[in-house]
């Protein structure tokens, strides 16, 4: 069992929203059992030899966390800026219901909630809401960037103090809300979907109609 698959099982599904001073944040080996594919663990640098990526630039982005995936190391890419200022979930037309429903309530797969909030729109993707510019961004020449699930935005925000270093406060991670691309289940609400406080680590619902800041991601192959 190599350090990453140690450290999934170990943890047995829990995560941190802080990272110690002496640790990084990665993403074990996913559990067929669980979706949580993309479950940030803080593990102490040590465990990962001295090495991590988090906070380079790299794949028209910047690396906000990494991990092994049946031998590849891939790692997950922040985009430079925010898109936009702030921005809608999806369309007026769809903000108060229908609901997209299970294809657009991955935790871990922002690049499938993406897809699926685009369809609902039936057209082709716009910059005024935020699936449609976290699509049409093409930081470094990718055409593969995506809205976050809550996981995925979770490790942004895990990472979020090193990114804020590197690109500091004019291109940094605000300290404010950001759209996930988790739409919340039916038993709570037909008009919500998950957003991530980048000031205390909480996630919430918030209505789809809501002006939130928005930040694309994509999956590199290291």
């Amino acid at each position: 069992m190599d350090i990453l698959n140690f450290i999934s099982w170990i943890k047995g599904g829990q995560y941190s929203s802080t990272i110690p001073s002496n640790a990084v944040t990665v993403v074990g080996v996913p559990n067929p059992n669980r979706d949580d594919k993309y479950l940030p663990v803080t593990v102490p640098v040590s465990a990962l030899g001295g090495q991590t990526n988090i906070g380079k630039l790299l794949g028209g982005g910047i690396v906000v966390s990494e991990w092994d995936e049946n031998g590849v190391k891939k790692c997950l890419i922040a985009s430079l800026t925010d898109l936009g200022t702030n921005l809608v979930w999806t369309v007026p037309a769809f903000q108060f219901g229908p609901r997209i429903g299970i294809t657009a309530e991955s935790v871990s797969n922002g690049f499938t909630n993406t897809n699926a909030i685009i369809l609902q729109t039936g057209a082709a993707p716009t910059t005024l809401y935020a699936a449609g510019a976290a699509r049409l961004h093409n930081g470094g020449g990718y055409n593969d960037w995506y809205l976050p699930s809550m996981f995925e935005l979770l490790a942004c925000y895990n990472s979020s103090d090193i990114v804020n270093k590197v690109l500091g406060d004019t291109n940094g991670f605000c300290y404010c809300h950001y759209w996930s691309s988790t739409e919340v289940p039916d038993i709570q609400g037909l008009d919500q979907a998950k957003t991530q406080s980048f000031v205390t680590g909480n996630q919430s619902n918030v209505l789809k109609g809501a002006d939130t800041k928005v930040r694309a991601v994509r999956i590199h192959t290291l």
